[in-house]
């Protein structure tokens, strides 16, 4: 005799099509899909913004804060200019692992190679530091010992022509001189060509391979290779990662406290130390900050989105 199989008691829409599911579920489905945490920032915006359209507390606090947003978008977009620079040279060599040397190769070309090898384990061990070290203990090191010790050497007029630029009085000393706003410039900028390194890296290693082959053996150099067959195709999938790099340089702009800068950070801190206005003050900085990180994060999604229907 065969066992008796046990039946399975039946769900009630197990026999429901998938359509008529939904009409069950009919505008309800519709709650677990809106954006929520939009709605509560938009509400709690709105609210803040009241605030300060009504109340003098929030509304001289804002005055007082927003003074230092355009810096901080200034140090934001030339962090950021100067990082994708150098990061994709550092993401070039990256990608272009060393080979040993082959038999039969010349002198030049064997030393070619070891050159490569060379630059490339620095290239490694830069991107690794400076991945590995906090991005505030990096922006002290800069503030504190490498531009000083740059600076004084420039002063001494071991490069006289570089000591004589510098030290020109028609310059804005938003660029050198008795400000920190080039330290964190520096300092920013070298900690995210790390990072931005290894977007381009991966980029570039995304391409197929057979792609950049067949395009040496039509006698393009490595150089056109990248330029005509590789960047227009990693563009496309380096795009977001970028954006969201950038998005978080915005709130990294935070950090050059340290050196003094008057960014809507350290002006909130000295407001808050001053008027003892802890939570309205930070209230508003947080607000500023949401508005740019948001804004900015909506503006990836679209772009994210226009990539995905042109590759369709």
């Amino acid at each position: 005799m065969s066992a008796a199989v046990e039946e399975k008691p039946k769900n009630d829409f197990e026999d429901v099509d998938a359509r008529t599911r939904q009409r069950l579920a009919g505008p309800f489905s519709r709650l677990y899909i809106a954006p929520w945490w939009l709605i509560i920032f938009i509400v709690l915006w709105i609210y803040l913004v009241y605030q300060i359209s009504n109340s003098d507390e929030f509304s001289r606090i804002y005055e007082e804060i927003s003074e230092g947003i355009s810096l901080t978008l200034f140090l934001s977009i030339t962090s950021y200019f100067f990082a994708i620079v150098f990061g994709l040279l550092l993401g070039v060599i990256r990608a272009n692992r060393p080979k040993p040397p082959e038999h039969g190769m010349r002198l030049a070309q064997v030393i070619g190679r070891a050159l490569q090898t060379v630059v490339y384990h620095i290239t490694t061990m830069y991107v690794e530091f400076m991945r590995g070290i906090p991005p505030l203990v990096f922006l002290l090191i800069s503030g504190f010992i490498l531009v000083p010790a740059l600076r004084d050497n420039i002063n001494t007029g071991l490069v006289p022509w570089l000591r004589e630029v510098m030290n020109n009085p028609e310059i804005p000393e938003l660029v050198w001189r008795g400000r920190d706003n080039g330290t964190a410039i520096a300092g920013l900028s070298l900690i995210y060509a790390a990072f931005l390194s290894e977007v381009f890296r991966a980029g570039i290693q995304s391409v197929d391979k057979g792609q950049i082959e067949a395009a040496k053996s039509l006698g393009m150099s490595y150089f056109q290779v990248l330029r005509y067959i590789i960047i227009p195709q990693a563009v496309r999938r380096m795009l977001p990662p970028l954006g969201n790099d950038f998005i978080s340089m915005i709130k990294d702009t935070s950090l050059v406290t340290v050196l003094g800068i008057n960014e809507i950070t350290q002006l909130a801190r000295k407001w808050s130390g001053s008027t003892f206005q802890y939570v309205e003050t930070y209230a508003v900085l947080s607000m500023i900050y949401l508005t740019l990180t948001i804004t900015g994060s909506m503006l990836v999604q679209l772009m994210e989105r226009h990539l995905r229907r042109n590759e369709h």
